[in-house]
């Protein structure tokens, strides 16, 4: 019996290493290794740190990245320069699962005379991180221009366990801020993103084994701030405010906001708007600060080209195409875009 168990326990160990070995040959997803490396409340990779995205079970839009000399994935390093321009956002900016030369701060500096775009990308990130990527990026490389980049879920994201969250959130009962920092993976954890068969196995299988455990332990239900709920107006105006009061202490600076269109509903030319991004929207105009809707060239470029914007059908992010359409429309603004004054953001307060 003991040798039968032996045996049977070496032939699995041998499957795996097999297993192991022939997906570290294919182009699969390896351990990105983020962490809170440059600053406590900023995600990013290890400097110079090298991985490869994929997506769905096939491995699709195989992408190998790097890292600059901060952990941003850039093709430039970040040093002190008051010319550059800071582009913040989440998978959106960093576009990993792009070509380098298709994203958002590439495509920026090629229509730009001798100015360089730091690309602050976070992926899984919201409206409160901006704030603070905004804040060391003025500090440390002396930034005074800005562009932000928004999903449509960005200000609801930023309520505390809406699992969008590096660091700083607004708590949806007290309305106070609060942190919450991402755990370091355990031991385990590590050892498996270092796997590429248990990459491919929870990344492109999305096996959830919580969801196994979960049909023999049944937990209670609990609350949640997720990215499909409504929120109080009360929760997302605090979030505006917070969000507008860090970007106060950075004097002189010049803003630009883009917002995302709604691109399941662009035919409906009377689509509905969030209260939160309606809310946003009013702050945004009461400081002067610039506020950009791709929408209607979004709309023009569907119809008259008969393509779509999206990656693909297993990921809404935006292609080649549509990032150059927004590259355009914040090339065409950037120049004009006012100083923020510091003071208003603490004075104006804006009516339901």
């Amino acid at each position: 019996m003991k040798r039968q168990l032996l045996l049977f326990v070496m032939g699995t160990v041998a499957v795996l290493a097999f297993m192991e070995a022939l997906f570290r040959i294919l182009p699969g997803p390896t351990a990105t290794r983020s962490g809170y490396y440059i600053h406590p409340m900023i995600l990013t990779y290890p400097t110079s740190h090298c991985f490869t995205v994929a997506t769905e079970k096939k491995n699709k839009n195989s992408q190998y990245n790097c890292a600059n000399n901060l952990g941003f994935l850039a093709d430039r390093d970040f040093v002190y320069d008051p010319r550059a321009i800071a582009l913040i956002g989440d998978s959106f900016v960093e576009a990993n699962m792009l070509p380098s030369d298709k994203r958002l701060a590439t495509q920026l500096e090629a229509k730009l005379v001798d100015t360089p775009v730091y690309s602050f990308g976070g992926p899984g990130s919201s409206l409160l991180d901006y704030a603070e990527r905004a804040k060391f990026s003025a500090e440390k490389f002396g930034t005074r221009s800005f562009v932000f980049i928004l999903s449509r879920a960005d200000v609801r994201e930023a309520v505390c366990g809406s699992g969008n969250i590096h660091g700083p959130c607004i708590d949806a009962q007290t309305l106070l801020p609060r942190i919450e920092i991402q755990s370091p993976p355990s031991l385990f954890k590590r050892f498996l993103r270092e796997s590429s068969l248990a990459q491919y196995i929870f990344s492109q299988l999305r096996f959830d084994i919580s969801k196994i455990v979960g049909n023999f332990f049944p937990k209670e239900s609990k609350e949640k701030t997720g990215s499909n709920q409504a929120l109080p107006l009360l929760a997302s105006q605090q979030v505006v405010f917070n969000f507008f009061k860090q970007l106060s202490t950075i004097t002189n600076a010049q803003f630009i906001f883009l917002i995302d269109a709604d691109r399941a509903h662009l035919s409906d030319q009377l689509a509905t708007e969030s209260n939160e991004l309606k809310f946003f929207k009013s702050a945004a105009h009461a400081i002067h600060a610039t506020v950009l809707d791709p929408t209607s060239l979004f709309r023009e470029y569907v119809e008259t080209s008969g393509q779509i914007l999206e990656i693909g059908p297993y990921d809404g992010h935006w292609n080649g195409d549509a990032i150059q359409l927004v590259a355009e429309l914040i090339t065409k603004n950037l120049f004009g875009i006012s100083i923020l004054d510091p003071t208003r953001v603490m004075e104006t307060k804006i009516s339901r």
